[in-house]
């Protein structure tokens, strides 16, 4: 029989078992990478658990994360296996899980594994009951334990012979421990110690993250393996805040100062298409883990740009406009909206260069302007602790390691020529590495959140250089954007068709789309986005606000009842810490949350003191919250002193129109605008030049 469902055709017997791949055209890479596989792959929905329980089968659900591309080879190698193939689909319903757009169960990962002592691993397989409860969990790869068909192999076994046994006492058992994992994971989140002296406390917590820095070893405690965009994010922040100690403020731009030293220069940035990469392999950042999307490059603009405004490091502002060009090519769709982007399973090797390589591809002339350029050696340039194995001897990892002026005084030749030679080398090379790449799935649906970052950069982009045709791209995107994601008061995850449970906009996309909201009315002072973002943060008020946390998945969509919630950055901002910054400059916009959730946007955890690099978006949330100023300004202002608002930074710098509630003294006179300072102190600005902004050094 058929089992008619939304976004297309589920087929099954009549006891409802899959026989087929029901993956075709749902939205996302990780769904379009698997949608020829010969595994009856199901998507998340009430439906698949359905099928479960009427054939009397456990669910076998893999959580994979686009940005970990990893699981792309582990999924071949199960789909490769006609014993795996055979084993999935005659004995489970087979789940694919994609955790970025479902991201409770992305979240939930990190949990289960902590239950069995591993650390939070991708992909990660998990054997369900027909109710979603968890019974057991395995996450992969693991190549010290065998390949991926053995250990498919010896889990069924311990498994299936539980089940077959008796398999109401696994239903009756998973869900005991669901009860119990729903126990803990709420008096978790009721646990948390919030400081009673905020304002101090993110100083503190501040502090301490520049401290993190050892200008000696060039390394930054606690970064973890990412790109460091949070903790950029925040010293840039600071360096410019002016009601900040001046102190902090110093100490916040001369390790900001430090890190970009070491990064600009790094293999992270891509000199020959652009981009740059999301993650790294080992201590320094001499070897990335070859991946992107669109999102991260979006969020890096935007703290590119906010480092150059805040060091006058010209280089930070090329990588910058380097990488809008790489999005602008690589993930715009035709209508101007932006695709999450293709994951791409490969050979890291793929990636590198040996001199050999090179040599083969570029002139004489160009070769030692290119090596000097990119920093390749001969005898290769990784470090033997980044490659103990020696996997990739002599294999280099490309970066800007100097600029063209200075690989000219190098090489003692004209600085205009060495920069030909180096862009018809780059020219040549990349040429070269795509035709040995393998061709990434294709990724044609927009996606919210990376959509929503790019307005966030294009609005970034306009306030630093001053070029208006960023305003008018950031404001025409978000028209866009509304338009494609928006049901109503509701936001969906892509453009496309996908049933609810999939499609449904997180908590987390509701925090890109008011601080894209925000950024846009900051730089345009229309007045129409400040509008949407209060609707926005009231459907967040309605749809994710449960009493001690804010919830990740509208109930709608949730489909196992976990309170989950996002409150600390381990793959991105996190959902508390966008919120936290959106409330602070809503309030201060005129904008007031309903007080059960501006109490839990406004609390500052104390762990934030121990641990800054996870909590770097809650420390730039408290300290929007005691130090951001605010300028107030009549529909009579002149064009001049709205340019330079315009133009001021997005987090510390408040502008609004003043409001019919507003007292006498923030009221400006005809003409002119209000400034409003942290302490509430009011002085007057009567024209464009007595509206102090940060200015480069």
């Amino acid at each position: 029989m058929e089992t008619e469902v939304s976004y297309g055709k589920v087929y099954g017997d009549i006891q409802g078992i899959p026989v087929g791949n029901a993956l075709g055209g749902l939205p996302g890479p990780v769904y379009a990478s698997q949608a020829d596989s010969p595994i009856h792959w199901q998507p998340w929905t009430k439906e698949s658990l359905q099928m479960a329980h009427n054939s009397k089968r456990l669910v076998l659900a893999v959580i994979a994360m686009p940005q970990q591309p990893f699981f792309l080879d582990v999924l071949h190698e199960l789909s490769s296996d006609a014993s795996s193939v055979e084993l999935i689909n005659s004995t489970y319903v087979p789940i694919l899980i994609d955790g970025d757009a479902v991201r409770e169960y992305g979240m939930l990962s990190g949990e289960l594994c902590a239950e069995i002592g591993r650390d939070l691993q991708f992909p990660l397989m998990v054997w369900m009951t027909a109710e979603g409860n968890p019974v057991a969990w395995l996450p992969m790869p693991a190549k010290e334990f065998g390949s991926m068909p053995e250990l498919l192999a010896q889990s069924h076994v311990m498994v299936s012979r539980i089940w077959v046994d008796d398999a109401d006492y696994i239903m009756t058992q998973s869900r005991l421990d669901q009860v119990s994992r729903r126990a803990r994971m709420l008096q978790r989140l009721k646990d948390v110690e919030t400081s009673e002296i905020p304002t101090d406390d993110a100083q503190r917590a501040l502090r301490q993250l520049t401290s993190l820095y050892d200008p000696l070893s060039r390394t930054f405690d606690g970064a973890g393996g990412l790109f460091p965009v949070g903790v950029l994010d925040v010293l840039a922040m600071s360096a410019k805040m002016e009601n900040l100690p001046a102190d902090l403020r110093e100490r916040s731009r001369k390790v900001l100062d430090s890190l970009l030293d070491d990064l600009l220069v790094s293999p992270m940035f891509d000199p020959l298409d652009g981009g740059v990469f999301s993650s790294k392999r080992g201590t320094s950042w001499s070897f990335p883990i070859y991946h992107r999307d669109c999102s991260s490059q979006a969020r890096v603009i935007v703290s590119l740009l906010n480092a150059y405004e805040a060091t006058g490091d010209k280089r930070a502002l090329e990588r910058a406009m380097g990488i809008l060009g790489f999005v602008q090519g690589n993930y715009m769709t035709e209508a101007g909206l932006f695709t999450f982007g293709s994951v791409t399973a490969g050979d890291v090797g793929k990636w590198l260069w040996l001199y050999e390589d090179v040599k083969e591809v570029i002139s004489m002339e160009e070769m030692p302007v290119w090596m000097a350029y990119s920093g390749m050696k001969e005898s290769g340039n990784l470090p033997s602790e980044l490659d103990p194995q020696r996997e990739h001897l002599r294999g280099n990892s490309i970066a800007f390691a100097k600029s063209a002026e200075e690989v000219a005084e190098q090489l003692e030749i004209d600085p205009t020529r060495a920069g030909a030679l180096i862009e018809s080398s780059r020219s040549k090379l990349l040429q070269a590495r795509n035709k040995r790449m393998t061709l990434p799935y294709a990724d044609i649906q927009p996606n919210a959140v990376a959509t929503f970052r790019m307005i966030s950069a294009y609005a970034t982009a306009y306030r630093v250089t001053g070029q208006t045709s960023y305003r008018d791209l950031a404001s025409k995107t978000l028209a866009k954007a509304k338009q494609h994601f928006a049901e109503g008061p509701r936001l969906k995850v892509y453009s496309g068709d996908a049933p609810g449970s999939i499609l449904a906009a997180r908590a987390f996309v509701y925090g890109t789309a008011i601080q894209a909201a925000l950024d846009v009315e900051a730089v345009s002072l229309k007045g129409e986005w400040l509008l949407w973002a209060g609707d926005l943060s009231s459907t967040v008020s309605e749809e994710f606000s449960a009493g001690a946390y804010i919830r990740e998945c509208p109930r709608p969509a949730d489909l196992i009842g976990l309170p989950v919630s996002d409150p600390y950055m381990l793959f991105d901002e996190s959902t508390l810490g966008l919120l936290a910054m959106a409330e602070s400059r809503l309030d201060a916009l005129g904008i007031r949350l309903v007080p059960a959730l501006r109490k839990q946007l406004t609390a500052f955890p104390t762990s934030a003191i121990q641990n800054p690099v996870l909590h770097s978006d809650l420390i730039q949330a408290a300290l929007l919250q005691s130090f951001s100023i605010t300028y107030v300004y009549g529909k009579d202002a002149p064009e001049a002193l709205k340019e330079v608002l315009a133009k001021s930074p997005l987090k510390g710098v408040n502008r609004r129109l003043v409001l019919p509630r507003d007292p006498p003294h923030l009221i400006p006179k005809p003409g002119e605008a209000v400034r409003l300072n942290p302490d509430g102190a009011v002085s007057p600005v009567r024209s464009a030049s007595d509206i102090r902004v940060p200015s480069l050094p």
